[in-house]
């Protein structure tokens, strides 16, 4: 060890150099990115829709910009598998700060969806350093922890719309966005300090950038990649998992309160969802770990397809109580489980390339899904059809990932990806 890192801590927060304070990153860039698009956005839909005499469809299709930053994913990810993640990371963070803190200046239906763009432009790098930041600081137990790192995109749903349904109540709809921005810029500065990747996997220095070698990690190359089936079948599995999360997730209380549940209900069943969502990702990782993140999937998008089906009707005596957990537990493995897939099957070498590619499927499903939403609850008055959708596309899903199979070869066993940290 040099002299230079012998006064150093591991724990210091001005010069991490321990692994769990990259997962605390990653946890709290979900809790905001995610919390705030997905949970928090039926609150401003509604206010937009008052203000300013939108429709559903007209605010529902902002979110197929997500659809924008999958684009992007590829070449971001490519610059992450490169040179790490943190600068990256910080850049498209700040892009989604400054897009709400821009909204209260907002008057026309064009200035909500060039908005929109830049928002989930700064998407585009949150889920590539997940697994990869995982996999090389803890790969012997990567589902639990990938399961805590990825619990921020359920927390936000716990915390998120009581505090900002609270700042929008006494506020107005302008003070909201204003202390999004601000918190989200906040999860910017600790990207740029904390979000560290190992220097060397056979080292003992402190992490610094660049970080981990491509060449020193297991894995297919890109190019390797694109010449295996199971690169495209992720794409349908990237579909069918972010699905009912753009469809119908941010619609949710909207469509128990429109089924004749109590608002205040609806509200605290979405929290019970969101507390589901971050136990499964525990649950599911372990699982994962136990009997392959393959089959731990297929299990979730049968139980997610029971949820679904059952959140059809949920004036039913008591089924509410029984939907929402399940919905949150099932959906919330998603997460943790595609990210142990690609590590399966594809290794650590270009996780960030690989998951920017099969993320296309995402985009579909964000490109198409809330405007379909949209339609169905102006034209019909109801979002059922697209449960019944939904359930046909998880259906689906299954089958593709039996098709997969085993992987050629198991790239994360090695004990020789496991970074050292100093003492």
């Amino acid at each position: 060890m040099s002299q230079a890192n012998i006064s150093r801590s591991k724990w210091n927060p001005i010069n991490p150099s321990h692994g769990w304070w990259a997962v605390a990153v990653c946890f709290g860039i979900s809790t905001a990115l995610i919390g705030f698009s997905t949970y928090t956005f039926a609150l401003f839909g509604d206010e937009m829709a008052k203000e300013f005499g939108w429709s559903r469809t007209h605010i529902n299709a902002s979110l197929s910009f997500l659809a924008i930053g999958q684009i992007l994913g590829p070449m971001i990810g490519r610059v992450i598998d490169r040179k790490g993640p943190r600068m990256v990371v910080t850049f498209c963070v700040l892009l989604t700060a400054l897009s709400y803190l821009l909204r209260p200046m907002m008057s026309e239906l064009w200035h909500w969806y060039a908005l929109s763009f830049l928002q989930y432009a700064g998407f585009s790098s949150t889920m590539a350093p997940v697994g990869r930041i995982v996999g090389l600081w803890f790969p012997n137990a990567r589902g639990r922890v990938m399961g805590i790192a990825m619990m921020g995109n359920n927390f936000g749903g716990v915390v998120m719309p009581g505090m900002i349904g609270a700042v929008i109540a006494f506020g107005g709809w302008q003070s909201g966005y204003y202390i999004q921005g601000l918190l989200t810029f906040l999860i910017a500065i600790t990207v740029l300090i904390a979000l560290r990747e190992p220097q060397s996997v056979n080292s003992a220095v402190l992490p610094t950038e660049p970080s981990v070698k491509n060449t020193e990690l297991p894995g297919m190359s890109m190019n390797e990649a694109i010449r295996s089936k199971n690169l495209y079948l992720l794409l349908y599995i990237f579909l069918v998992g972010a699905t009912p999360f753009a469809s119908l997730l941010p619609q949710l209380i909207s469509h128990y309160v429109n089924e004749g549940i109590n608002p205040g209900t609806a509200a605290t069943a979405m929290s019970i969802l969101a507390i589901g969502g971050m136990s499964g990702k525990i649950v599911f990782g372990v699982l994962g770990e136990r009997i392959t993140a393959r089959y731990a999937m297929m299990i979730s998008f049968f139980g997610l397809s029971v949820a679904l089906i059952l959140s059809i009707n949920p004036t039913t005596p008591g089924i509410i109580w029984v939907c929402s957990p399940l919905w949150g537990i099932c959906m919330g493995a998603f997460g943790t489980l595609i990210n142990m897939i690609i590590q399966d099957y594809f290794g650590l070498k270009s996780f960030g390339s690989i998951i920017g590619f099969a993320g296309y499927g995402t985009a579909i499903s964000f490109a198409v899904g809330p405007i379909l939403a949209g339609l169905s609850y102006d034209n019909l008055g109801s979002y059922e059809p697209m449960f019944y959708g939904i359930v046909i596309v998880m259906a689906i899903g299954i089958f593709v990932l039996q098709a997969m199979g085993k992987p050629e070869k198991d790239f994360m066993s090695p004990p020789s990806i496991r970074p050292k940290t100093t003492n």
